[in-house]
């Protein structure tokens, strides 16, 4: 599938499933005028880190670009300690530091980065507007969650995505992918509830003030990847990568001890 055509479904079915579940459990929320302005901006700002996500993957090599989008993390801690006046204590730091150096450790190989030195890497300055954009989306859910509601936050975001998506579909005529399997759409499907859901996890625990913390954490991503090719598809990651699993636990621990009280 197309990314233009692979977002709109992922945003479609993340939205409508996300709604129905909204109803289902009685917590609709009460949509307030000054949601809009965060909801739709949150979401087209979203869409378009992840449209240059995309495309840096499509055209640069995966070694480079992937450790580049996962450090946003970096620029949401920094934005909500500048802007937000979160303050760190010493060991949560030390542990936003560790946690951010086992993530980029995980999500390459060296030796492909050792073997790319010196050449052009197409798609490096494309994925680091992916990370500004990611990290920017980060702080302002994060600013929004101070004073709107955060499920609506979630739904007017990803509504907003979902016509936006439409409106450049329809706009640039692009046709509907040829693959319509029951695998193809399938993985859509598992790839739109498990995004609204990361979105609704991160929202909730920016809410409570922590959004550093927050935002460290969920950069891990690239641990679960690594750990399902290795115990699903059997594959053998580079020692680095081994290393950076070890390092992103470690960190890991140490945000959970000084998260903790009297920490």
């Amino acid at each position: 599938m197309g990314a233009l055509w692979t977002s709109l479904g992922m945003q479609t079915v993340g939205t409508v499933l996300y709604a129905a579940a909204l109803l289902a459990l009685g917590r609709w929320p009460a949509i307030a005028t000054s949601v809009l302005p965060w909801g739709i901006g949150l979401g087209l700002l979203g869409n378009l880190s992840l449209y240059f996500l995309y495309r840096s993957l499509a055209i640069g090599p995966i070694a480079v670009v992937s450790p580049v989008v996962a450090s946003y993390t970096a620029v949401t801690v920094i934005l909500v300690v500048v802007f937000l006046g979160e303050q760190l204590s010493a060991l949560q730091t030390l542990a936003i530091v560790v946690t951010f150096a086992g993530v980029l450790l995980a999500s390459t190989d060296i030796r492909q980065v050792v073997a790319t030195l010196g050449r052009p890497l197409p798609g490096v300055r494309i994925a680091l507007i992916a990370t500004i954009g990611f990290g920017c989306w980060g702080a302002l859910m994060a600013g929004a969650t101070r004073t709107e509601e955060p499920l609506a936050l979630v739904l007017v975001g990803r509504a907003s995505a979902m016509v936006a998506l439409l409106v450049i579909v329809a706009a640039l005529r692009r046709r509907p992918p040829s693959d319509r399997s029951a695998r193809a759409i399938g993985l859509l499907v598992a790839v739109g509830v498990f995004d609204t859901i990361a979105n609704v996890l991160f929202v909730v625990g920016v809410q409570g003030g922590f959004a550093a913390i927050v935002a460290t954490a969920s950069g891990i991503y690239p641990v679960l990847p690594a750990v399902l090719a290795i115990v699903v598809l059997g594959e053998r990651l580079a020692l680095n990568q081994y290393a950076g699993i070890a390092v992103i636990l470690g960190g890991l621990a140490l945000l959970g001890l000084s998260a903790s009280p009297g920490s």
